[in-house]
């Protein structure tokens, strides 16, 4: 029996109000969401993607065995409602999540839900389980049902959240403080210049010309740096190799570090990993450059064995490794790791006092893992 078929056996046999399916793809998945349904209100539920250990899908995923909640309103708090975005798309009040294996592999994750309270017994999850194996040929798990209640969860994004929001901010006032005391004083003076020009005999203004055209071309120079530290063209234009060639060799020129690069072609990786992999290098090649000490970087990004695998290292004073905040603005090391995590990918940091450091970012390459 194909999925939307089960979901509308189940919903039928147990008089459910919503049963959702979702696929849960070979290999690693960077979010999962709701492929078939039965019993929905609008098409909302089409928007929920979930990352791992979020929500409903995220929790039966992790721990592969079923999730009860009995009543939306009692059982769960306000504040982490925004973890289960089912439960607002499809007015959900309690319901039964639960998994379903080929062989050993999650293949499915199913919710079965009421939009009002409900008490499901024992003897309820355990048919409502077996009739859906049964029907899809699964195996399913035999461990009890996790039970939801307002002081059992926390919320997942809480921290992540917060970092990312203070890196959002602290990037607007550095891009506030560049436009107001950098571009906005050179603009300025040219202003100031075109104005004093007015006054000059013919020689002295044409000179005073020059020197507003040489100003205002350092203000568009300025203008292109600000729009490459938030978006350079060579990754857009010739991709992830060749965008951090050319930003190594700013780095070279603004910082004296001497880099050696070896990078080899990424023609068909996904672009939002390429980006993943992009700000990982810029985390890690300017922590290095700022507070390593370092005179010579080593980046190198390379295929092996089914994976992207990029190389920052540096010969600087090292760190402690055991502390996981590396020093420098951004989301560190927590955040590459997040970055990384979100393609299927790992972030392997490796520091010793006085040798150096080295970030490595292993980024897998299968179909699933960039869907």
């Amino acid at each position: 029996m194909d999925r939307q078929d089960l979901a509308f056996s189940l919903k039928r046999e147990f008089a459910f109000d919503f049963v959702g399916v979702s696929r849960v793809p070979r290999g690693s998945w960077q979010s999962l969401s709701w492929d078939y349904v039965a019993g929905n209100i609008s098409d909302r539920y089409l928007r929920v993607h979930l990352p791992e250990g979020v929500g409903a899908l995220g929790m039966v995923a992790n721990s592969r065995r079923a999730l009860l909640v009995g009543s939306v309103e009692r059982d769960m708090q306000q504040d982490i409602w925004y973890q289960f975005p089912i439960v607002a798309a499809e007015l959900l009040e309690s319901f039964l999540c639960f998994p379903l294996f080929d062989e050993d592999r999650l293949s499915s994750i199913v919710i079965c839900a009421f939009r009002s309270s409900f008490n499901f017994d024992r003897g309820l999850i355990e048919r409502v389980q077996k009739t859906a194996g049964n029907l899809a040929a699964c195996g399913i798990s035999t461990r009890p049902a996790l039970t939801l209640s307002g002081e059992s969860l926390t919320p997942q994004y809480a921290e992540v959240t917060h970092r990312i929001i203070q890196a959002q901010e602290d990037e607007r006032k550095r891009i506030a403080r560049e436009l107001h005391d950098g571009l906005a004083q050179e603009l300025l003076l040219v202003q100031i210049g075109l104005r004093r020009a007015r006054a000059l005999d013919a020689e002295a203004k044409d000179a005073a010309l020059d020197r507003a055209c040489d100003q205002l071309r350092d203000a568009m120079a300025h203008i292109s740096s600000l729009a490459r530290n938030l978006r350079p063209a060579e990754l857009d234009e010739l991709g992830l190799g060749p965008a951090v060639s050319a930003e190594c060799k700013e780095y070279d020129h603004y910082f004296g570090v001497c880099f050696s690069v070896d990078v080899c072609a990424c023609e068909s990786l996904n672009p939002d990993c390429e980006v993943a992999l992009y700000r990982i290098f810029q985390e890690a090649s300017l922590n290095a450059c700022k507070y390593s000490g370092t005179e010579r970087i080593e980046v190198t990004l390379r295929r092996v064995e089914g994976s992207l695998v990029l190389s920052i290292r540096d010969f600087g004073s090292g760190f402690d490794a055991g502390n996981p905040e590396a020093k420098g603005g951004g989301l560190g090391i927590a955040g590459m790791r997040e970055r990384a995590a979100a393609f299927g990918g790992e972030l392997v940091v490796h520091s010793t006092i006085g040798e150096g450091t080295t970030v490595r970012a292993i980024m897998p390459l299968d179909g699933d893992a960039h869907d």
